[in-house]
């Protein structure tokens, strides 16, 4: 279990605990196995010395939901509540009382027996001085390190006020007793996307594995263990695929972190599945960052299994990657208490390219934990998701996906009320026979040509071969000639490597003509070139 501590600055874990603003932005919709979606809704109050950030100090208090609900298999998203009613009064030296209503959003662990209220704990003092005395005070009594190192900076996450011995004093702590309703965010029978996976006749998933320890280098290491574990996995399920590096035999391991396989199904579509190892993402070197924002653009999947380091690797890998517009995308943050710790970054920067799409949520479902996830689940988690897509002709409703992942976990997903695909939803678009491999030199071209496309509107999308990391390849795309050299039918680079996309519409049916040009001095560029349209 990756319960993993960090030493976190206290001014750090105050206000933003790696992520985990509060923001009072829309809600977005749930759907689990396990969990059912709860609201939250009590008045509070804190005291602290630094009452300029009243909303800081909010969710200072707030973090110690996080470890009591934990206790019963359950988490809030904090990034979502709604506060109102916000007072503040001077209470004399230097300290002010501050005064909220809240709206919390609880995954709650169970579909049955939900409870109507609940009697939440938390701290009342928030400033320094107080919390460091309600840890040197409740830490012993209150506490569920499991093991791990329990610091001031992690407390809340350990926090266990149900505990037999756990007697904390009225004025130490507000106890509020919270109305419980269930939410109406609640979703039911919602797939994933499969005709958007499929609509380019590819499966393309990215999975990263952090280690448990920084610097290991022992397959005894968990994150490590893990990796190897989906290497197997996926080995058993594409026992035809090619393996690169086709090197190494048994288990990658530390010495081979970045393993791809590609192979070709019975049906005429294909797959890749890319797994890369890395020490810890909030502090990957820019290597890393690169091959992640090559692999991202034109991924399907993308799997995060690790640390969520308080909060802050999720944060961390938020913010890093390539997105093309209009690609919808599964991301799986595998990590402990994920649900608490995501925000809207990702759907904030899909929502920037899609002008159809102002939620951010019409190409995205983002998959999360509500509790604290295993290193030695993580293989089979991912290949649950994995497997289902991999059979679209027996779709599955993300329940029912979920339902191959440990419980213990409690997977949910959100953002996915928008989605539509039902079972007999065609799967491939009117026109997607389009799929060719190759590689160019520097200033090489390529030319291509579809057949004669009726009048309507098509993607044409060059992403890299993720069997060979590097390289730069333009893609231009113009009806009814060749394209020329220059700027003028070049596709939008949406990073500086091989990942352009555009769309043409045509008003008459024609022939498109595409050209790959290499624009990496002394690199051949392998790129994948795909178009279709619905």
């Amino acid at each position: 279990m990756f319960r993993k501590t960090a030493l976190i600055a206290l001014a750090t874990a105050l206000s933003a605990c790696g992520g985990a603003q509060l923001d009072d932005t829309t809600e977005q919709p749930f759907t689990s196995s396990v969990a059912t979606l709860m609201l939250f809704e009590f008045d509070a109050d804190l005291i602290t010395n630094a009452p300029a950030s009243p909303k800081g100090q909010i969710h200072a208090q707030l973090l110690y939901t996080v470890g009591q609900l934990n206790g019963v298999s359950s988490v809030a998203r904090l990034d979502k509540v709604q506060l109102s009613n916000i007072v503040s009064t001077s209470l004399g030296g230097g300290l002010t009382k501050i005064a909220y209503h809240a709206k919390l959003p609880v995954a709650w662990g169970s579909k049955v027996n939900l409870p109507t209220s609940f009697r939440l704990s938390m701290p009342r003092h928030v400033d320094l001085a107080g919390q460091t005395a309600f840890f040197s005070t409740y830490s012993a009594p209150c506490g569920q390190p499991d093991g791990h190192g329990m610091l001031l900076s992690n407390y809340w996450f350990y926090y266990r006020p149900a505990l037999a011995g756990c007697a904390i004093a009225a004025a130490d702590a507000s106890t509020p007793l919270a109305a419980a309703s269930v939410h109406t965010l609640n979703t039911s029978n919602k797939y994933p996307e499969y005709h958007r996976v499929w609509e380019d006749r590819s499966l393309d998933v990215l999975a990263v594995f952090g280690k448990y320890e920084k610097g290991a280098t022992s397959d005894g290491d968990a994150g490590i263990s893990a990796f190897n574990a989906f290497v197997a996995a996926v080995r058993a399920e594409l026992p035809g695929a090619t393996l690169t590096p086709s090197s190494f035999t048994g288990n990658p391991g530390a010495a081979n972190p970045d393993v791809v396989f590609q192979a070709q199904l019975p049906n005429g579509r294909s797959v890749s599945i890319a797994a890369l190892l890395v020490d810890e993402v909030k502090t990957a070197p820019p290597s890393f960052d690169k091959r992640y924002a090559e692999l991202t653009a034109g991924a399907d999947v993308i799997i995060y299994n690790g640390h969520a380091g308080l909060g802050s690797n999720v944060a961390s890998l938020a913010q890093k990657g390539a997105f093309f517009p209009g690609k919808y995308q599964i991301v799986f943050f595998d990590g402990c208490d994920t649900f608490a710790y995501a925000d809207d970054t990702l759907a904030t920067r899909r929502a920037a390219l899609n002008p159809d799409d102002v939620s951010g949520t019409k190409y995205l479902d983002v998959v999360t934990n509500a509790m604290p996830a295993y290193f030695v689940n993580m293989s089979d988690a991912s290949m649950a998701l994995i497997h289902a897509l991999l059979h679209p002709e027996s779709p599955k409703t993300y329940p029912a996906i979920f339902q191959g992942i440990s419980a213990d976990h409690v997977v949910v997903a959100m953002g996915e009320e928008d989605n539509v695909f039902q079972p007999g939803t065609p799967l491939s678009p009117r026109f997607s026979n389009l799929h060719e491999t190759g590689f160019v030199g520097y200033a090489e071209s390529v030319v291509y040509t579809t057949e004669l496309l009726p009048a309507g509107t098509y993607s044409f999308q060059l992403t890299a071969d993720p069997a060979f990391p590097g390289g730069d390849g333009d893609l231009r795309v113009r009806a009814g000639a060749a394209p020329i050299p220059g700027p003028t039918y070049k596709c939008k680079s949406y990073i500086g490597n091989t990942n352009e996309k555009c769309t043409l519409t045509l008003s008459a049916p024609a022939k498109v003509y595409l050209s790959v040009t290499g624009d990496k001095q002394a690199m051949q560029s392998h790129y994948d070139l795909r178009a279709w349209g619905w």
